[in-house]
């Protein structure tokens, strides 16, 4: 039996009622006669507007705030591979979770370097003053599967928990956020040599990860506690961070603007007009091409002067916008594609080596800008410290951006990817043979290699992937539910990356043609006799939806035909002035773009001459 059900007849035990009869009589009629508690009327204690806490936190009088984690909630998802991988939307941690702290309170308790400042080493690899992780074993900037974050020791409530600690810009000072759910059952794989005894309440996935909060809470501080005190522990465990992981370069990726005037750029509709020169496109020359764009979304003049289409598919041609000032970095679409497109995890170890194989990653920007314009006296001054400890987080999701310009095409030495009549970027699996020159001349990092069989080798079982066939294979309960029927499940070997969800165009493509052939048998005609032209073969205007934009609960996602003109809410999107092409300059050309976020700051606030300010000055 499932630990569940070993723990519902033990607490139906404890009522009184042994023996399968009064069970069975339990299932059949929803209640046991005799369980209810028995009424009470309770009063009112004390002042219920006193506040809750009346003196200030201070670094020897810590606050901890006990809050349900972004992935396993309150640890009811444990055993879910897909959260567990999902990486946090702040602290970008996977597997595992983590103490977070302000970084002017880690200086105060003196653990800021041990956090993130890198020792110099002398010399390493024949180069000198190489600046290395202390923690770590090998690797220049401490990444990879050796990287160590420091443990700290919190007390509170007369109970103690050791947990890794990491920097969180924008929290309040002299608090410690800690999300439970985690340290649920550990076995001797344990990094840490963890009790063993609650193994058996937790399945594979869940095991061995994170440290558990619960203990630290009482009736009266569920929530937060106050009073804690946190030391050094001179104790390192690995952690699985994604922020650097397909990291592009440039300047101003994620762009914003501010409502507020601007000393410099102006009104807030001077700001809007300025969003597509923000960054590198500020001073980079146009791109113009020398050659004929066969397959483009665009139209080009022809020989008579007039506009004509350079379409291989007149009826169909994909895009996608998405809204920053929507985006709440919730990890939706990201859960959704791999759900969709059948995408394995692949283990904290291949996670901290950078091998995720999310189609969508969220990467997760602190904004901030350096130098303001005082509007008092007009003159330039550098940021204040406090504004600079508290950027805004800005989320940001990339997939493949579906290049008209494919700098991943050129370069297949086997023509794997290759370009569709409709506009998508698209692999042939069958082809690959896994160069990854793709993924090397891909500038937006979108891409994704197999290096292991993950979705039939376990990837959670210690150096299983390395055994190849002689590895464990993963099981299941149904396997045959597990998988997308419609999508090819990758092997060792094979690039893959977004597809668009070629699966659901294809199928809304021969759902629309079989339409045609059920109104012909209604009017009592032969097929053939039926008139097809562009209007009865194109799809329905937004009739289609890809996985993340069904699951973005925000609407930030926005797909459809870009023939379809206005009629199309996505296409409507692309006209607005916020609307912004990720790294332009190079001349990729991509069928994905973004709108800039807005910023409304209250202009009595003392932070507004700093809100939305972080790319607008960027150059």
């Amino acid at each position: 039996p499932s630990p569940a059900y070993t723990a519902i007849r033990a607490t139906f035990a404890g009522l009184g009622a042994e023996g399968d009869a009064a069970w069975k009589t339990l299932l059949r009629d929803g209640y046991f006669a005799g369980s209810v508690y028995q009424a009470a009327t309770p009063a009112a204690r004390g002042d219920m507007s006193a506040p809750l806490v009346t003196t200030a936190p201070t670094k020897d009088s810590l606050e901890v705030i006990f809050a349900t984690d972004a992935s396993v909630y309150d640890g009811r998802w444990i055993d879910n591979g897909w959260l567990q991988e999902a990486p946090d939307p702040i602290s970008k941690i996977t597997w595992d979770n983590a103490a977070l702290i302000a970084p002017k309170t880690a200086k105060e308790l003196g653990i800021y370097d041990d956090i993130i400042s890198p020792e110099p080493v002398s010399s390493m690899i024949g180069i000198d003053g190489v600046a290395m992780n202390k923690f770590a074993k090998v690797g220049p900037d401490g990444e990879g599967e050796n990287r160590k974050q420091r443990m700290i020791k919190v007390e509170v409530n007369g109970q103690s928990l050791e947990i890794p600690v990491l920097i969180s810009f924008g929290q309040a000072e002299n608090t410690i956020i800690i999300p439970l759910g985690y340290g649920q059952g550990f076995n001797e794989h344990d990094e840490l040599k963890r009790d063993t005894r609650n193994v058996a309440h937790v399945g594979q996935v869940g095991v061995n990860t994170g440290f558990n909060a619960y203990p630290l809470r009482t009736a009266g501080t569920q929530y937060f506690a106050t009073g804690a005190k946190v030391s050094k522990t001179g104790k390192v465990y690995s952690v699985a961070l994604t922020q650097e992981h397909s990291a592009m370069y440039g300047r101003a990726l994620a762009r914003e603007v501010s409502t507020m005037e601007d000393e410099k750029k102006g009104s807030f509709a001077a700001q809007l007009k300025d969003v597509a020169k923000q960054g590198n496109d500020s001073h980079a020359p146009p791109n113009v091409s020398l050659y004929k764009q066969v397959g483009s979304s665009t139209f080009h003049p022809g020989k008579d002067g007039k506009a004509q289409p350079l379409l291989s598919d007149p009826l169909h041609q994909w895009g996608m916008s998405i809204d920053l000032s929507s985006c709440t970095g919730c990890n939706s679409c990201l859960i959704a594609c791999q759900a969709e497109n059948n995408i394995p995890i692949v283990g904290k170890e291949q996670v901290a080596r950078g091998r995720e194989m999310h189609w969508i990653r969220m990467d997760r920007y602190f904004a901030t800008q350096e130098r303001y314009t005082d509007p008092a006296d007009g003159k330039e001054k550098e940021t204040p410290e406090w504004v600079r400890d508290n950027p805004a987080l800005v989320p940001q999701p990339v997939a493949c951006v579906q290049c008209e310009s494919a700098p991943c095409e050129t370069v297949c030495p086997v023509n794997a990817t290759i370009h569709t009549e409709d506009g998508l970027n698209a692999m042939a699996y069958n082809r690959c043979i896994g160069t990854r020159y793709c993924a090397n001349n891909c500038p937006y990092k979108a891409r994704r290699f197999n290096y292991f069989d993950y979705n039939k080798r376990n990837p959670l079982i210690s150096h299983n992937l390395y055994k190849g066939p002689f590895g464990e294979k993963q099981v299941g309960e149904a396997p045959h539910l597990q998988r997308n029927p419609n999508v090819t499940v990758r092997m060792r070997g094979v690039m893959e990356k977004c597809t668009y969800c070629v699966q659901r165009l294809k199928d809304s493509v021969i759902r629309q043609k079989r339409g045609q052939k059920q109104e012909a048998l209604v009017a009592g005609k032969a097929s053939t006799d039926m008139t097809v032209n562009e209007h009865t073969l194109r799809i329905p205007v937004d009739s289609v939806k890809v996985a993340c934009q069904d699951a973005c609960s925000a609407g930030a996602i926005t797909f459809g035909n870009l023939l379809d003109g206005d009629k199309s809410v996505m296409v409507r999107s692309k006209h607005i002035e916020r609307n912004y092409d990720l790294l332009q300059y190079i001349g990729t050309r991509p069928r994905t773009s973004y709108l800039a976020r807005v910023k409304n700051p209250n202009p009595a606030m003392p932070d507004a001459l700093f809100v939305g300010k972080a790319t607008v000055h960027m150059a």
